[in-house]
């Protein structure tokens, strides 16, 4: 069975210059592990089997940067902020949570999104960093930052715009 990890991103580091996805979706365990960093990073983590929207609900498996381990049985609890472990369903009226986060979250697969995730407001990332990154880390080759093909379905890189007063590389 294949699974979808989300995967929201703890605060971004002052340090940070790149186009920061807060929120990501991928489809394989070792990327969204490398995308939730160290326990420092404040990283939530929630997974569900991928095969359809069938509302089997969203497991939360790290949250704010702790992973939970709840051994064979899941149980609900209450955790430190408020919040509860366990499976966060999208039907649940009038409860924030998973659903809240998908609208605007960023597919960071290079395989076809699912037609549900798209309907929930998922998008393929528009920026050609964020795109070369997810190519780079799925290709787990240590070849990094040579410009990737991109996948058909991504929409076409945007580029930066150039400031009025900004020189012309060209004309030096």
């Amino acid at each position: 069975m294949t699974y979808l990890y989300l995967i929201k991103r703890g605060p971004k580091p002052p340090h940070h210059r790149a186009p920061f996805r807060p929120v990501i979706l991928c489809d394989r365990k070792r990327v969204a592990e490398w995308e939730a960093g160290w326990s420092g990073d404040q990283a939530w983590v929630w997974e569900r089997p991928s095969s359809r929207d069938n509302g089997c609900g969203w497991l939360l498996v790290r949250w704010s940067g702790l992973d939970i381990d709840y051994g064979g049985l899941v149980k609900t609890m209450k955790l430190p902020d408020g919040s509860h472990a366990g499976f966060w369903r999208d039907y649940v009226s009038g409860k924030t949570g998973v659903k809240d986060l998908l609208p605007g979250a960023a597919w960071w697969s290079d395989k076809i999104m699912p037609e549900w995730l798209s309907r929930r407001g998922v998008i393929y990332p528009p920026d050609d960093f964020s795109q070369q990154r997810i190519l780079d880390r799925i290709a787990d080759d240590c070849v990094m930052g040579f410009g990737r093909e991109i996948p058909a379905q991504w929409p076409r890189p945007t580029q930066p715009k150039r400031s009025p007063s900004a020189p012309d590389s060209r004309s030096m």
